[in-house]
C-alpha cells in the first residue's frame, strides 16, 4: 500500500494520448465539443451523472452532453462563481479490493490543478474499513482523470472527491452508495460516475448489448442493473460507479434518469467491426430546487 498524503499532487497520466497535452488545444476541443452537444432542457434538479471516460475523438462527443446539461443547468451570471464539490466515482482498470479516495492536495491536467476537497475526501476515508486513502486507482488511471478537462471548462473553480473502486460487486456499490449519499447530506456535492458500456463487440451486437444496459438503467432500480451486469446481460466497465452514484442519487431524492446520449466508437470512426459503447445520462428529482 503506498499511503497518499496532504501535499501529493496527481500529475496527468494519459495527457497526449486521450486528450490534447497541450493547454490551448485541449480547452478549444473541449469548447468545440460543447458546442456541438445540443441535449434537451429540463427544469428538474440533476442530483448525478453518467459520463463516458475514453479517448476523446471517440467519446469526446457523447461525454459532452452530460457536461453541456450541467453548464446549462447551472449556469451563473458572468460576475457570480459557481465552484461546486463533484464526487467523481470511476472504476479500476486493474483490481484491489476496496475503495480508494485520494485525499492530497490535488489533480492536475495540461489546464491546470484541481482542488481536492480534501476534509470531504477524508471524511469518506474515514466512513468505513473498506475505504482507503491509496495512490492504488489513481498513479496510472484513465477512468477519473479523463473527466477533468470537461469539467474544468465549464466550472472553472470546482473542487474534486476522486474515487476509484478497486472491487464493483454490490457490497461495495452499497457501501459506497450510502456513504456517498451521508456525504451529500452533510456537505452539497454532486456526484459523476464514470463508465463506458461494451467492448469490442461487432456494432449491432454492441448495439444490442448496451440498448440493454440502457433500458436497466431506466428502471431506475440499482439492483435490477447490478444483476444484469453480474449476469452478463449487459457490460460496463464502470458498471458498479453508476450504481454507487444511483443508489447515492435515489437516497437524496432523484426519481428520474433521463438518458442524453448513446452512441459508439463506429459512429465515429466508421468501422463497425469491434466498438466500444458511450453513454451520457443524469438522475434527477422533480421538486423544485
Amino acid at each position: 500500500m503506498r499511503a497518499i498524503h496532504s501535499k501529493d499532487i496527481r500529475a496527468p497520466a494519459v495527457a497526449g494520448m486521450f486528450y490534447s497535452d497541450n493547454a490551448t488545444q485541449l480547452r478549444q476541443e473541449v469548447e468545440n465539443f460543447l458546442a456541438a452537444a445540443s441535449p434537451p432542457d429540463s427544469p428538474r434538479q440533476i442530483i448525478a451523472a453518467v459520463a463516458p471516460h475514453a479517448g476523446y475523438m471517440y467519446s469526446g462527443p457523447v461525454a459532452a452532453y452530460t457536461f453541456k446539461t450541467l453548464q446549462i443547468r447551472y449556469s451563473r451570471p458572468p460576475t457570480e462563481q459557481f465552484s461546486p464539490t463533484v464526487v467523481i466515482v470511476a472504476p479500476s482498470h486493474r483490481a484491489f479490493p476496496f475503495i480508494s479516495v485520494f485525499t492530497g492536495h490535488a489533480y492536475r491536467t495540461p489546464l491546470g490543478e484541481v482542488p481536492v476537497a480534501s476534509e470531504l475526501a477524508q471524511t469518506l476515508v474515514d466512513s468505513d474499513p473498506m475505504i482507503y486513502a491509496d495512490w492504488r486507482g489513481h498513479d496510472t488511471e484513465h477512468a477519473l482523470e479523463v473527466e477533468l478537462p470537461f469539467l474544468q471548462v465549464i466550472w472553472p473553480h470546482f473542487r474534486l472527491v476522486p474515487v476509484v473502486m478497486g472491487y464493483q460487486d454490490w457490497e461495495f456499490c452499497q457501501l459506497l452508495g450510502e456513504q456517498l449519499a451521508k456525504l451529500a447530506r452533510a456537505s452539497p456535492v454532486f456526484i459523476l460516475a464514470s463508465t463506458d458500456l461494451s467492448h469490442y463487440f461487432p456494432y449491432d451486437e454492441a448495439v444490442k448489448i448496451d440498448r440493454r444496459f440502457i433500458q436497466r438503467l431506466q428502471t431506475f432500480e440499482p439492483q435490477v442493473l447490478q444483476q444484469a451486469l453480474e449476469t452478463e446481460e449487459c457490460q460496463a466497465c464502470g458498471g458498479g460507479p453508476v450504481v454507487a452514484t444511483m443508489l447515492a442519487a435515489k437516497a437524496l431524492g432523484a426519481d428520474t434518469v433521463d438518458v442524453l446520449r448513446y452512441q459508439n466508437s463506429g459512429d465515429v470512426t466508421g468501422d463497425h467491426s469491434m466498438v466500444v459503447g458511450y453513454l451520457a445520462a443524469t438522475f434527477s428529482k422533480s421538486a423544485k430546487e
